[in-house]
């Protein structure tokens, strides 16, 4: 007896691990092809709101169309209602997701491997922007398909830059450095009215390593760059920027949303923020009350680090971010949402309409191609960034480099005055924060590789 309940065991963990496999996802059948509803779930912090009325508006053209109902809700916490669905909780058919996340919830085998889908419908991948794509592949299999290219960059108050004697928007770090110091205000007593910039950003550290002719990571992945000339020059530059030139306080602006955003109220003359972020809302909320435009992280480095080897203003970069459209393992109309990615992604008039919708720069070549896309305003200084701009790495443990390491650490050198014991000197500090950022992501990518 006791036997057989061993054998009966390790039947049952054998189902169960099988079933738990990342990379063994599509189970459940692929249901009916024409159901009564579809359900799309997609995370409120990006897609509530004015974003929320834009997929609402997409899937209703797509109910009008095929006869199918079409749910759309935004979740106030996608991720632990999609591992909730996991477990027997309610599921939706497709989600619109962030696609730096994809790999760690294909790991958890909670998207649908999409492969026999492409294979059997004939979509050739390789009409997309591949560093968007690559975001949703794992394996060299495909997961999911970008809904948008969504470029980090800063969104500049074009009647403020006016005022200040410039009339083009800058593309380079010093172009960018004149613009803030120009565009910045203190009163008679020496209090500050409008802050030229909001450098209270550490996360583009990523994005303005490239632009100073460095990265994070090698080519192949294996090891950390950014303890370098470039990483140095970019600290310097913001730790100058916010100490010398003083065009940014952090005590002065907060980042509160709504009409009391700082660059709604002009507070901030260049807000560091996303063509996503930034496209609803400000439209929302600034409507016609100053011109703005957006504008991607300028080319670097400064003429102060420039090389005969590194030109001042011949490096571009940025990231690259944005979301896709994949189909949870849990649904129950597997082929159903298929159809509906396939209707919104591939189909070109499909991409057309959304873009149109969105303001949102499609991720079909075809259509980035077209001369009209340079026409529409903040996408059109995006278009010719496209090549250098990347999207995060998928290095296991990199969200926690990124979000623990270079926001806290950095934003610690830049406003607590950290790193001042024993480094008299801001190189030292300086050069003492890249160390640290060293060897604490060194532990944190050690540590993730354990498993």
């Amino acid at each position: 007896m006791k036997k057989i309940f061993t054998i009966m065991t390790i039947l049952f963990m054998a189902v169960i691990l099988v079933a738990c496999n990342g990379e063994n996802n599509n189970g459940g059948g692929l249901g009916e092809e024409n159901p009564e509803r579809l359900v799309v779930w997609a995370d409120n912090t990006y897609w509530g709101g004015e974003n929320g009325k834009l997929v609402t508006e997409m899937v209703k053209e797509y109910a009008e169309l095929t006869g199918i109902e079409v749910i759309y809700e935004a979740q106030p916490d996608l991720d632990n209602k999609l591992r909730g669905a996991s477990l027997g909780g309610e599921s939706p058919d497709v989600i619109i997701w962030d696609r730096w996340q994809t790999t760690m919830y294909i790991q958890d085998g909670l998207l649908v491997n999409l492969d026999d889908f492409i294979e059997k419908d004939e979509i050739n991948t390789a009409e997309y922007q591949q560093e968007a794509l690559n975001e949703m592949v794992y394996k060299d299999s495909v997961y999911g398909f970008p809904l948008d290219i969504d470029a980090w960059g800063y969104w500049v108050n074009k009647t403020v830059l006016a005022e200040a004697g410039i009339d083009k928007l800058p593309t380079t770090w010093d172009e960018l450095r004149a613009a803030a110091i120009a565009t910045t205000k203190y009163d008679t007593n020496g209090n500050m009215t409008r802050a030229g910039i909001n450098l209270d950003s550490a996360g583009s550290f990523f994005s303005y390593i490239q632009t100073a002719g460095g990265s994070v990571f090698s080519e192949d992945f294996s090891e950390l760059t950014f303890n370098s000339e470039a990483g140095k020059a970019v600290l310097t530059y913001w730790y100058e920027m916010i100490h010398t030139d003083k065009v940014f306080d952090k005590a002065f602006g907060s980042t509160q949303g709504g009409a009391d955003d700082p660059f709604v109220t002009q507070k901030f003359a260049i807000q560091s923020n996303s063509l996503l972020n930034g496209s609803q809302f400000y439209k929302t909320y600034i409507g016609d009350k100053f011109e703005y435009e957006f504008i991607p992280y300028p080319a670097g480095p400064s003429a102060e680090f420039a090389t005969s080897f590194n030109l001042a203003g011949s490096n571009h970069g940025g990231l690259m971010g944005g979301f896709g459209l994949a189909i949870p393992n849990t649904g129950k109309h597997k082929l159903a949402g298929w159809n509906l990615i396939k209707w919104w992604i591939t189909d070109t008039d499909s991409q057309v309409r959304w873009s149109e919708i969105s303001g949102l720069i499609p991720a079909k070549l075809s259509i980035i191609e077209e001369p009209r896309m340079k026409e529409i305003p903040n996408v059109r200084n995006v278009i010719d960034s496209l090549p250098y701009i990347k999207a995060r790495p998928k290095v296991i443990g990199y969200t926690s480099i990124e979000t623990s390491v270079f926001m806290n650490k950095i934003g610690s050198l830049l406003f607590e005055g950290g790193y001042v014991r024993g480094n008299p000197t801001v190189e030292g500090r300086i050069q003492a924060c890249l160390n640290d950022l060293e060897t604490t992501a060194e532990s944190i990518m050690e540590f993730a590789n354990l498993g």
